[in-house]
């Protein structure tokens, strides 16, 4: 990957410098460079071709994402202080998973709760900072682990592995300025805040620029009332979703498994798109109640196809190599 890795900086270099003839033409071969790595230097362990397929799947998004930016002259503006050199711009803008030092950007926050420690903020603020959630979501996985391993609870220990790992990622290569790259997974009290607000922001940009904006334009030119037309924009949304992780998974699941998982977006969007429509912007237990229900039926059905046997820590991890 490191060839088409230099393509892609050198067209963002392009990019930073406003050359757009350059820049059109220097993302064709590095597109080519990124889906033809696999069979240029294959490897033969399936958990490293799942990453590499991460890796290649997220370089085509971003640079997809920053052509549909560009035509519509809607890319973010620098605002981390005075505009940098080009080619540490180029460099900012190809490690940046969510544009943290751009505004706008697509980054929502969950309401922080008055709970604990209600008479004092600073206590508050400390609890719910990263690290300390990092913490608290290491300890109820743990706890999820020395339960009896019944499906639903493999799938929540998938829930908090993904969480645990992408944190901890993060929190080696977060920029200063970076914004909490998940919020609480126990705060979650509706699907829609969950995608929106708890669970991890780093393909916001994309799923906007390529699925859900699109898909709102065509939906609008063809007469579809507005709501409907959102509601099919969330959806393709999702689907982008479906389809980004199928193939990046694919080296570590079955057929079943890989259609499951795309179902899995799939569905949640449907799911979103009808909670929204049923309770609007509007907080209530029973939403709550309903959304973790409808998640964690989700969840089992699709975790029945993923061979964990006996939960995270008792997987086969040896084996995936």
């Amino acid at each position: 990957l490191s060839i088409p890795a230099i393509l892609l900086y050198i067209s963002l270099y392009a990019f930073v410098k406003r050359w757009k003839a350059a820049f059109m033409i220097l993302s064709f071969p590095t597109m080519v460079g990124l889906w033809t790595s696999g069979f240029v230097a294959p490897v033969r362990c399936a958990a490293l071709k799942a990453l590499l397929r991460f890796a290649v799947a997220s370089a085509s998004m971003k640079l997809l994402d920053i052509h549909a930016l560009s035509l519509t002259s809607s890319f973010p503006s620098y605002t981390a202080g005075s505009p940098p050199p080009p080619s540490l711009m180029a460099l900012i803008i190809l490690t940046e998973l969510r544009y943290e030092s751009f505004t706008p950007n697509p980054i929502r926050h969950p309401p922080i709760p008055n709970y604990p420690f209600p008479s004092s903020p600073e206590k508050r603020k400390f609890f719910y900072s990263e690290r300390a959630q990092l913490l608290v979501h290491i300890l109820i996985f743990s706890i999820l682990q020395t339960l009896p391993q019944y499906t639903v609870i493999k799938a929540l220990g998938i829930l908090f592995t993904i969480w645990i790992l992408w944190t901890s990622i993060e929190q080696l290569v977060r920029y200063r300025n970076s914004p909490p790259l998940f919020g609480p997974i126990w705060l979650a009290d509706s699907l829609a805040g969950f995608w929106t607000e708890t669970w991890h922001n780093a393909f916001a940009s994309p799923c906007l620029s390529l699925a859900y904006t699109p898909t709102l334009y065509i939906s609008r030119r063809l007469r579809v009332p507005r709501r409907a037309a959102r509601s099919a924009a969330v959806v393709a949304a999702f689907s982008l979703m479906a389809v980004f992780h199928m193939y990046a998974l694919e080296p570590l699941l079955n057929d079943e498994g890989r259609r499951k998982i795309g179902w899995f977006f799939v569905v949640n969007g449907i799911f979103t798109v009808a909670e929204v429509a049923v309770w609007g912007r509007k907080r209530h237990w029973a939403r709550t109640v309903v959304a973790w229900c409808i998640e964690l039926a989700i969840s089992t059905w699709t975790i029945r196809a993923v061979p964990i046997a006996d939960g995270v820590l008792g997987a086969d991890w040896k084996g995936l190599c």
